[in-house]
Parts: C-alpha cells; sequence; structure tokens
C-alpha cells in the first residue's frame, strides 16, 4: 500500500503549479474576443457605433460624422476638420468591407498594411472633402499629430495651350457664367497640357476653331488648373470634347465620332448646331414660307446637302428679326438645277431677298459681295432697317387649297375676300396690290391671289371664261356665295374705290356658279 507522499506524487509532465491554470484560463478567455491592438484607432468609436453594427447602422453613421466634419459645415479649425474626416472615411472604407472588418476585429489597425488606402480611395476622399480633382496622386499623411492629405502633383507641364488664338480658355469663374448660365450654344474641350493626346490634338483644334470662330463659342478647359470644373464635369479621359447647347437645363452631347480632327469636329458641331432657317424645296413650300413668316425674306441657294454652319449661326443671331430659307443641293454647273433653281437667275452660292408678292416671290436685292459672316451680318441689319422704316408691311397671300380647308374664303367664311386672279406679272398690277393690301391691313378682310392658268376652274366659278382680259379683280362673299367683278383698269385709285364701295354696302350681283371654290 502505497504511503501518503508517494499517492500525492506525479510525474514531472503531470505536476500541478499553482496558479498556471488561471493564467491559462484568462488566456483562452481574451484570444476569444475580437482583438482591437492597443495601438491604432478604434474605428467603431469613431464613428459612435457598437461593434455589432450592421452595415445599415455604418452608412448611416458615416454620413452623420462626414457631413459633421465636411469644410462646407464645419466651424472648428479646418486642419482639425480635415483630421476627423479623414479619420472617419478611414473607418468607413475599413468596416464597410466584410474581409477588411474581419481582419481589423481580430488583429486592429495594425493588423491592416499601413497605408491601406489605395491611390484611388485617398482621391476619392479628397474628391469629397475639397469638392474637386487632386492633382496627381494623394497621399494621407500624419504631421505634428494630425492627418493630412498630401497632393503629389503630376509631372510635366500644366500652363494653359491655347493662348492667342481663337479658343477661349475657360477658368472657373468664365465657365460658370459661360457654360452653366449659358444663353447659345458652346464647343468645349477638356485637356491637360502635360498629356500627350492633349497636345497632339492642339493644332487640329485651333484649325477647327479659326474656320468656326465666326458663328459657335469654342472654349477650352485646362483640367490641371480648373481642376473643380473637370471633376463635376465627370471628365476622366483627355482630350474630351463636349457640345453644351442653348439650353442649360440639357445635359452636353459627347463627341464620339472618330479622330479628333479640324473635320471631324467641324462636321460634328456643324450637325449639333441649331437651326432656324426653313429649307424649300419647292414653289408650294416657298409660297408657305412667304406667307406665314414676317421680316425680310432672305434666301440662301446652296450645293450642301443642308444648310450650311454660317447659315445656321445666322439663323439663331437673326431669329426673330428675319426670316431665312435654304434652298439645298443646287447644281453650280446648271445642268441638273433643282425647281427651284430654275425660276431663279442666281449663281450658286447665292443669296437674295424676296419680295413676297409675286406667286414664287420677287428677288429684290442680292448680296454681291463673298458670303461672309461679317458682310452678310450687315446686309441682314440694312434689310431689317428699311423693313422697320417702312412699317409693318401687308401683301395678297396665295389663295392655296389649304388655306380654303383652313376656312379661309370657304362656304363658312363670313368675311370679304378680294380675290386677283392672276394670268402674269404685270408690275403696275403689283404695286396696286401692295398699296392696296396695305391701306387695308387693319380691316376684317382677305386678300388673296390664284394664278388661273394654273387652276382655270376659277374663270368658270365667276363666269370669267369668255372675258378677253388676263388679270381680274372680284369682291367675293364665300358664305352667301356672292361675288362682283371690277371692271375698271387695275390701279390703286380704281380698285381703291371698287374695295371701299362693297365695303360700305354696294350690291354683290353676282352668284358662284359652283357650290364652292375648289383649286
Amino acid at each position: 500500500m502505497a504511503s501518503a507522499s508517494q499517492r500525492t506524487q506525479k510525474s514531472p509532465a503531470c505536476r500541478y503549479l499553482p496558479g498556471v491554470a488561471l493564467w491559462l484560463n484568462f488566456l483562452q478567455v481574451l484570444t476569444s474576443l475580437p482583438l482591437i491592438a492597443a495601438k491604432g484607432a478604434d474605428y467603431y468609436a469613431i464613428l459612435g457605433i457598437p461593434r455589432n453594427a450592421d452595415q445599415a447602422a455604418i452608412k448611416k453613421a458615416y454620413r452623420g460624422k462626414s457631413l459633421e466634419y465636411h469644410p462646407d459645415k464645419c466651424a472648428d479649425d479646418k486642419e482639425q476638420c480635415q483630421t476627423k474626416f479623414i479619420e472617419v472615411s478611414s473607418a468607413y472604407e475599413v468596416l464597410s468591407d466584410a474581409e477588411k472588418r474581419k481582419v481589423y476585429d481580430q488583429h486592429g489597425e495594425e493588423g491592416l498594411k499601413e497605408g491601406h488606402q489605395s491611390d484611388e480611395q485617398a482621391k476619392a476622399m479628397f474628391r469629397q472633402f475639397f469638392g474637386r480633382e487632386p492633382d496627381g496622386n494623394v497621399r494621407i499623411v500624419r504631421r505634428g499629430g494630425q492627418m493630412m492629405f498630401m497632393e503629389e502633383g503630376e509631372p510635366g507641364p500644366k500652363e494653359d495651350i491655347y493662348g492667342n488664338t481663337n479658343v477661349t480658355e475657360l477658368t472657373s469663374d468664365l465657365y460658370g457664367s459661360q457654360i452653366n448660365d449659358r444663353i447659345e450654344p458652346w464647343f468645349v474641350q477638356f485637356y491637360k497640357p502635360n498629356n500627350d493626346e492633349s497636345r497632339e490634338v492642339r493644332s487640329e483644334y485651333i484649325k477647327f476653331a479659326d474656320t468656326f470662330k465666326d458663328f459657335l463659342n469654342i472654349g477650352a478647359v485646362n483640367c490641371r488648373q480648373q481642376r473643380d470644373v473637370c471633376s463635376k464635369a465627370s471628365i476622366n479621359e483627355y482630350p474630351a470634347f463636349r457640345w453644351f447647347g442653348e439650353d442649360k437645363g440639357t445635359p452636353p452631347e459627347i463627341f464620339s465620332e472618330g479622330t479628333p480632327s479640324a473635320k471631324n469636329l467641324g462636321k460634328w458641331a456643324s450637325a449639333m448646331m441649331p437651326d432656324y432657317t426653313t429649307v424649300l424645296q419647292d414653289k408650294h413650300e416657298l409660297r408657305k414660307w412667304l406667307d406665314n413668316v414676317k421680316g425680310p425674306h432672305i434666301l440662301l441657294f446652296t450645293d450642301k446637302m443642308s444648310s450650311p454652319p454660317m447659315w445656321k449661326g445666322l439663323s439663331r443671331e437673326f431669329n426673330g428679326r428675319a426670316s431665312l430659307a435654304t434652298v439645298p443641293r443646287c447644281d453650280r454647273t446648271g445642268v441638273f438645277k433643282t425647281p427651284l433653281q430654275r425660276e431663279y437667275d442666281v449663281r450658286i452660292p447665292q443669296v437674295v431677298r424676296i419680295d413676297p408678292l409675286d406667286e414664287i416671290g420677287k428677288v429684290t436685292e442680292k448680296f454681291s459681295l463673298t458670303l461672309k459672316k461679317e458682310s452678310l451680318n450687315l446686309w441682314f441689319m440694312k434689310a431689317i432697317a428699311l423693313g422697320k422704316k417702312a412699317g409693318p408691311q401687308a401683301t395678297f397671300k396665295e389663295l392655296s387649297r389649304d388655306r380654303i380647308e383652313a376656312g379661309d374664303c370657304g362656304p363658312t367664311d363670313s368675311q370679304f375676300c378680294f380675290l386677283w386672279l392672276k394670268a402674269g406679272a404685270d408690275p403696275a398690277v403689283e404695286e396696286a396690290t401692295r398699296q392696296l393690301a396695305q391701306k387695308y391691313r387693319r380691316d376684317p378682310i382677305k386678300m388673296m391671289w390664284a394664278n388661273v392658268e394654273l387652276n382655270p376652274s376659277l374663270l368658270d366659278a365667276f363666269d370669267l371664261h369668255e372675258s378677253d382680259a388676263s388679270d381680274f379683280f372680284v369682291a367675293l362673299r364665300s358664305k352667301r356665295s356672292r361675288f362682283k367683278v371690277h371692271t375698271g383698269e387695275l390701279r390703286f385709285e380704281e380698285l381703291d374705290g371698287f374695295v371701299d364701295g362693297v365695303l360700305n354696302g354696294g350690291p354683290l350681283p353676282g352668284k358662284l356658279k359652283v357650290p364652292k371654290i375648289e383649286l
């Protein structure tokens, strides 16, 4: 039987050591908890959230804290705000990422690689804090116990490259007034002077600006100098070309037409330019334009497929003051003339001013100088001034099927219609009708003309088919189907007396030979 001393004796490996078990139990409990290293920031405390916070709580806390320390809101020391903002952003970056959060919970900030913010993450923090694009890479450093952003700066030049050219270098202030608050279109290039592609396109952009300078605003933004502008415009590649339309509420259009050569830029800009001209293909469209628009009627004959850029620019500049139209695809050689080209004796290209009285409009003046914007501008202003001096002009309008269907001189029209039924182009008669229309322009009557050679049924309607005359003047009360034919000379005094007599109650002895006038 073993003695007491023998019963208590154990082998060295199994020997009980006072205090050791207690220490091991403490270590086991300690290692079972998430570890926060003695050194490093407490990201949970920075955001003011518990350690078991979910992603929604983390995001909500971050939004509140980042707003609190944003330079636009922070009333404390700006450097202190910057430090706090970086701490909040760093905490959110880690805790919002499941893998990084796991490493942090186990090993604390020391467990994360030093300087764990990537270049892009640091730039993102910088953009959010300063509201602009950084110049080059960004590092976050500690100075005097505070965390600071440090811009390393890009290598290479940063000076503007479009000085003394027809390209306007847009500063932040100019961009705000000319682009953000624009009332007319702008073509803008965003570039960096240390970017090879930006420098390579410089000569082409200048060539493009030299061509379009008179009728388009052309600008450039140096993104090394105006980083806030480029950041707000979401410019990430250089060079970048944008079209800003005259409506400041619409987003810009992005150039994507291949190589930014002067030709391609010009072609795209021309397509983007607003066009306030009327494109005319035939006499019907021409007559409608002459009847329905106000101001001097100015017409361009061109061999282009559409309105040229200069003509578009002029149409915008004189919109509401002059009426511009384009006759496209004219033949310079004169062999294959368009329908309207055949009606006029003009060279191609040619600009003419039209009097709307005649069937196709009468050419009152041809622009005789080289087609330059400055010269055309002065010519337009002269035409407008002459029109204002003469006062509001009235003319006989063409009696067309569309007008009759709209109610003019039709079966339901109760007003008097005075019809000039013409077969030729007598200048004396044209002048008489012009004066007549001008005198009665404020009276509730209608004055129309119609070509009886194209519409011989009109002669039958008014029982004029046996007359030897070529032109007639008729007073018509359509709703009553009654009319009267003027039998005197077609001169102003005689026509004026005829109109005055009818309006003052003179009889209308004739009755239409047809239910209604048809063309």
